[in-house]
């Protein structure tokens, strides 16, 4: 079996954070600021270059705890007698009172990424300064030919925010039923399994496993600590012509609309979508059954100033609810917009923009 990792550890993190890339083999280029390549078949982040003088700030993590894994994977621990023979590289103390966590892995393919966070590193005002930087970042694209026609293909761009951590692994099962196992000392290896609750440093003495494993583990080498942080995972811009994408995950050939009035409306809905291209305004209109679903026709990707409004007619008057997107383009990571359409006729109606992975 050929398992594409890292892909499936960003669709793993997709569950919960809609926008982030894994950054499973621990490259630590993967940094705010980072300028390059992202591959959306693989997920693999390619560094070309770095953001000129870029502000960058770190702020606190969520949590300092770090847990993705597969539902087949469990994790245990259990004491162990050292009697000495292991050093604790951040103390430099022999350690007698040891743990060996192992985890579990009941299928091929399964994944476990466990960490424990320092700091989200991210961009000051990362839309202005993508803005600043388009000409340096097209610089950088054209050199390895991602620059066509005078603008950046999507793919191409800057990383504006990295989650980074003190210490952890990465494990991918190569078989099924198969174990991992980690030993040192009680405080390192909690740290090592992202698990909070010490001041001790991720570090461990030996690993071993019943067969081959993906790895990826931070520090690298056994009885060491990591001098440095490592990111984890990450958050991309790319650009759409001239427009900076926060949280770019796939490419983005226009804006569409999707208007759901499957939820038990019996009402028919008209929908008009106005905005401006190029300084001239445009529109589209579509009409819903109630019980159905329509996609309107694709807007430009460049539109900015969308309006949305939406009559549902009523026997002597419609009643209207209307949605306005300034830049929509800056606002849906996907392209992608939803709305959601209720009521049942001669009753109230009503329009709900539904979550799509947005930002802002």
């Amino acid at each position: 079996m050929s398992t594409n990792w890292n892909l499936g550890f960003s669709q793993m993190l997709r569950n919960t954070q809609p926008t982030y890339w894994g950054n499973w083999s621990l490259d630590a280029q993967v940094r705010a600021g980072a300028i390059g390549m992202l591959n959306t078949s693989t997920g693999a982040f390619t560094y070309v270059s770095n953001l000129k003088d870029p502000n960058v700030a770190t702020t606190t993590a969520p949590s300092n705890e770090w847990k993705v894994q597969s539902a087949d994977v469990s994790q245990t621990s259990t004491s162990v007698d050292l009697s000495g023979s292991v050093t604790d590289p951040e103390t430099g103390t022999k350690v007698d009172a040891g743990m060996e966590m192992t985890w579990k892995f009941g299928s091929e393919g399964s994944i476990s990424s466990t960490f424990l966070l320092e700091n989200q590193q991210y961009l000051v005002d990362p839309t202005s300064q993508l803005l600043t930087n388009k000409d340096w970042v097209a610089q950088q694209a054209q050199s390895v030919g991602m620059l066509q026609n005078g603008q950046i293909t999507q793919g191409f761009g800057v990383i504006t925010q990295a989650l980074m951590a003190v210490s952890g692994l990465n494990l991918g099962s190569q078989s099924s039923d198969s174990s991992f196992s980690i030993t040192g000392s009680v405080g390192a290896t909690n740290a090592m399994a992202g698990n909070a609750g010490g001041d001790a440093k991720g570090s461990y003495a030996q690993t071993k496993s019943s067969s081959a494993f993906e790895q990826h583990l931070w520090p690298g080498n056994a009885n060491s600590v990591a001098t440095d942080l490592m990111p984890i995972a990450y958050q991309f811009a790319s650009y759409v012509g001239d427009t900076p994408v926060l949280g770019w995950i796939t490419n983005i050939s226009g804006i569409s609309i999707l208007l759901d009035d499957s939820h038990g409306g019996t009402y028919i809905v008209n929908a008009t979508a106005t905005y401006t291209v190029g300084g001239q305004q445009q529109s589209t209109s579509a009409q819903v059954s109630g019980g159905r679903s329509t996609m309107m026709n694709s807007i430009p990707a460049d539109a900015t100033n969308l309006s949305l409004t939406l009559a549902f007619k009523g026997m002597w008057s419609d009643e209207v609810h209307r949605f306005n997107w300034p830049s929509p383009l800056t606002q849906f990571t996907n392209g992608q917009i939803a709305v959601d359409l209720y009521g049942v006729w001669p009753g109230s109606t009503r329009a709900v923009e539904r979550y799509t992975g947005a930002v802002g």
